[in-house]
């Protein structure tokens, strides 16, 4: 049941997501009421003025050929052409939101969450991270990846949102609404840039923990002096690790 739970959460999120199916979601629940208006009037059954509501809010045309109440066929039918109606609204509509807002206007996208945490960098350490967070990914907290890349990471899981352009511009982070970010978590290959973007990451959002990995642990200090919450150094990381591995070889050797 959790897991169920978690799937339709995940789902409406989706859905939230996407301002054509809003939009289809609100003139569909536009037409059932009209229907069963007009079915009160006319004194029909509640599907014909369905029916016939979808034909005018649509204009398919579909209502010019009135179906029999008494033919099954024609209810058969009705379902049918009410169901290709609205299917066909949603793919057109989804068309839109896809395609022609963003590919011929070539709109920015910017990101409606709060407290959401924020993915900066494409390696393959964020995708290890994305890989093993503990929990539904999307479930408790909506997640956005801010990249370079013009192209959605293909290994993208697709409950996380994805923002093109260099994290290293305020207008970016903007987009992907930092202001409102309960946390961010910085992987990037270079420690200069990782400290330029936790600089303006902490001038949108003074409040916002940051979690930054970096590269040499000359470096920690500059972070330090930015109030940064976590500092995970790789230099440290393997030397600490090769150092437990080679007393932990020598402790088994004596055992021998």
């Amino acid at each position: 049941m959790v897991k169920l739970f978690e799937k339709l959460v995940i789902i409406w999120k989706n859905i939230k997501r996407s301002r054509m199916i809003k939009v289809l979601l609100i003139v569909f629940t536009l037409n059932i009421i009209l229907a069963g208006i007009y079915s009160l009037i006319q004194g029909i059954p509640f599907y014909l003025g369905f029916y016939w509501i979808s034909d005018y809010i649509t204009n398919t045309g579909t209502g010019l050929i009135s179906p029999d109440p008494n033919d099954p066929h024609d209810i058969g039918l009705w379902w049918l052409t009410s169901a290709v109606i609205w299917i066909g609204l949603g793919i057109t509509l989804v068309f839109v939101e896809n395609v022609y807002l963003r590919l011929m206007k070539k709109e920015e996208k910017t990101i409606s969450f709060h407290n959401h945490i924020i993915l900066v960098g494409w390696n393959s350490k964020m995708r290890y991270l994305i890989k093993n967070l503990t929990g539904e990914l999307g479930v408790h907290h909506d997640y956005v990846l801010v990249h370079d890349e013009q192209e959605r990471p293909y290994d993208l899981p697709d409950i996380i949102e994805y923002i093109s352009g260099d994290p290293l511009q305020e207008r970016i982070l903007r987009a992907a609404n930092a202001e409102s970010a309960d946390s961010a978590i910085v992987v990037m290959e270079d420690d200069a840039d990782a400290l330029m973007l936790c600089s303006t990451f902490q001038h949108l959002n003074p409040d916002a923990a940051v979690t930054v990995n970096i590269q040499f642990s000359e470096n920690i200090k500059h972070f330090k002096r930015l109030d940064i919450e976590e500092i995970i150094c790789d230099e440290e990381l393997s030397g600490n690790a090769l150092i437990n591995g080679f007393y932990r070889s020598k402790t088994r050797k004596k055992k021998k």
